[in-house]
């Protein structure tokens, strides 16, 4: 409804629309195919909330790469420098079957990763110690 918006009343041309429209689908299905990408859902240490939307990951030599965003292009990495195993509550919306992970960083910011139980060993695989 909002793009017939756009496309009447602001003009912006309808082959332009569907260009953004496939360049984000395309964008996202490309990252998600990826064989070591798995969900997550993360959050800075001690905040209450979780994000509403999942985000992918991937672990790297002891880096844990998180796309976000609609199209999954903000990139952020995180050097891990420990891993241990966090009780989540509430957990997420997703993953379903969500377990939690502290990761501290190298520089000594934390993050809570919830992760689905078949995919936390891959998080777990990060911690050097």
């Amino acid at each position: 409804m909002i793009w017939a918006v756009l496309a009447g009343a602001l003009g912006i041309p309808i082959w332009l629309i569907v260009g953004a429209l496939l360049t984000v689908f395309l964008s996202r299905r490309a990252l998600k195919g990826q064989e070591d990408t798995f969900a997550v859902s993360i959050r800075r240490a001690g905040e209450s909330k979780w994000p509403r939307t999942v985000a992918y990951a991937r672990c790297l030599r002891g880096v844990l790469v998180v796309n976000r965003g609609v199209a999954l292009l903000r990139t952020s990495i995180h050097e891990v420098d420990r891993v241990l195993e966090v009780v989540i509550n509430p957990p997420p919306r997703k993953p379903a079957d969500a377990v939690g992970r502290l990761l501290t960083t190298s520089d000594g910011s934390s993050f809570e990763v919830a992760a689905a139980a078949t995919d936390v060993s891959r998080l777990d695989a990060l911690d050097p110690g």
